[in-house]
């Protein structure tokens, strides 16, 4: 029987599990998709080979638990920044600096690693849903300004936002394009 490093099995297999999917993340954030390999990842988390199976079935599985993790840290981020926010406006401004903020941090990097994924389209469907539940703050916030079509206009602005995601993931500063984003969606277009 292997040697466990931790006080349970249970305890043992989350670590590892764990492990494997950061050294995943590091190997997908430094060398991009095409890195991501069962060998690869468990060199990195300090693992023999042959134990990748036992935690993710395949590669797909290991991106996939990769994008769940990601999306889950995304979404606690944005819902403590919401928190700290008056209805409205306030939190209009938030959702869109905190946003533009964590994309400047790199933590959009992922995301754009994993759209490269070769995944089922069950896959991507699923992973889609988990995109479009980190945008269920900003149509509510827009539902609190009074929009009557919430949905439309949280789909306008959810392209102003990526718009600003593609810019500052190219190097714009993620201040100035979260004011010019927060003005567009706000104010339209200066005259």
């Amino acid at each position: 029987m292997p040697k466990i490093s931790a006080p349970t099995v249970a305890e043992h297999r989350g670590a590892q599990r764990a492990a494997l999917i950061r050294a995943a993340e590091a190997v997908l954030l430094e060398g991009g998709l095409t890195m991501v390999s069962p060998r690869t990842v468990t060199e990195r988390a300090g693992l023999a080979r042959s134990s990748f199976y036992d935690y993710f079935p395949s590669k797909d599985d290991l991106l996939v638990a990769v994008a769940l993790q990601a999306f889950d840290r995304w979404n606690d981020e944005i819902s403590a920044e919401l928190a700290k926010s008056a209805p409205g406006l306030d939190r209009l401004r938030t959702f869109v600096e905190a946003t533009l903020r964590m994309t400047a941090d790199g933590r959009h990097g992922l995301a754009t690693s994993l759209r490269e994924a070769e995944l089922t389209p069950k896959r991507h469907e699923g992973i889609g849903a988990l995109h479009a539940a980190l945008f269920r703050p900003l149509a509510e916030t827009l539902a609190e300004l009074g929009h009557s079509d919430a949905a439309l206009w949280m789909h306008l602005a959810q392209g102003v936002l990526g718009a600003g995601v593609q810019l500052v993931e190219h190097g714009a500063d993620h201040r100035t394009v979260a004011e010019a984003a927060f003005q567009l969606l706000t104010h339209g277009l200066p005259a």
